[in-house]
């Protein structure tokens, strides 16, 4: 005897959200290319059943030359650049997703950064490994009042179960990339997407969409039923922080 699962499609679960993590500004980092493209990926967003959208450009070191001062600006531009399209009330912000390099210590000592809201901060780790004052790093934006936000941790190798713990305890919030529960960034990043759901992990959920094909991709999810109570709960959760916007 054969017993099948029944699967849900993923998007149905987001009704309404805001995506805290993406790169929908036109030419600043490796995402959107021009407003074409931009416009695409708010129409993609909004299939996807997301409310709107606050811009999360990189700033890393020695790839992107991007400031708090830049950001703002070229997020004021695009918005004026999208007058009278469907696309400008859905940007509602733009913040940065920072790489917890050696430049992210200077930028907090010199107050340049963007916090997604209030003092939430969104960053990233490389891939290869963890910085050295990594620990150090959280401490002092803990203590700056500043809540950061780990963006796709189950896309480091480098990371299990146990440093999850260890993560959250030293003060991140952790934030799930919605395509990490299929295939698209590997079977290990997929293995860890599901496990650290299920284990409660997670606190927020973001696109990282980078073009409109990944936003294609995102409708296609379907999820298993034992994944939807864990699911639905991290979208209650991400609702009562960014209900805002």
């Amino acid at each position: 005897m054969f017993f099948f699962s029944k699967k849900h499609f993923l998007v149905d679960l987001i009704d309404g959200l805001t995506d805290i993590h993406n790169h929908i500004l036109p030419n600043i980092d490796d995402g959107s290319k021009d407003l074409d493209m931009t416009l695409k990926m708010v129409e993609g967003m909004k299939s996807c059943g997301f409310k709107n959208a606050i811009a999360t450009p990189h700033t890393m070191e020695d790839y992107y030359g991007n400031d708090d001062i830049k950001i703002t600006n070229h997020f004021l531009n695009t918005k004026q650049e999208l007058e009278g399209t469907h696309a400008r009330d859905f940007i509602v912000h733009a913040a940065s997703e920072y790489m917890m390099d050696s430049s992210f210590e200077s930028l907090l000592d010199q107050d340049k950064y963007l916090c997604i809201k209030d003092t939430y901060i969104l960053t990233e780790l490389s891939y290869f490994q963890p910085p050295q004052n990594l620990n150090d790093l959280v401490f002092k934006m803990c203590s700056m009042d500043l809540i950061p936000i780990l963006a796709h941790p189950e896309r480091y190798r480098y990371f299990g179960s146990s440093k999850m713990e260890s993560l959250t305890e030293r003060g991140f919030e952790l934030q799930l990339n919605l395509l990490s529960l299929s295939d698209h960034y590997g079977k290990d990043a997929f293995a860890k997407a599901e496990k650290y759901l299920l284990q409660g992990y997670y606190s927020y959920i973001g696109t990282d969409a980078h073009k409109p094909e990944h936003l294609e991709k995102l409708k296609n999810i379907q999820i298993k039923s034992k994944w939807v109570p864990a699911t639905k709960k991290l979208m209650e959760n991400h609702q009562l922080i960014f209900n805002s916007f």
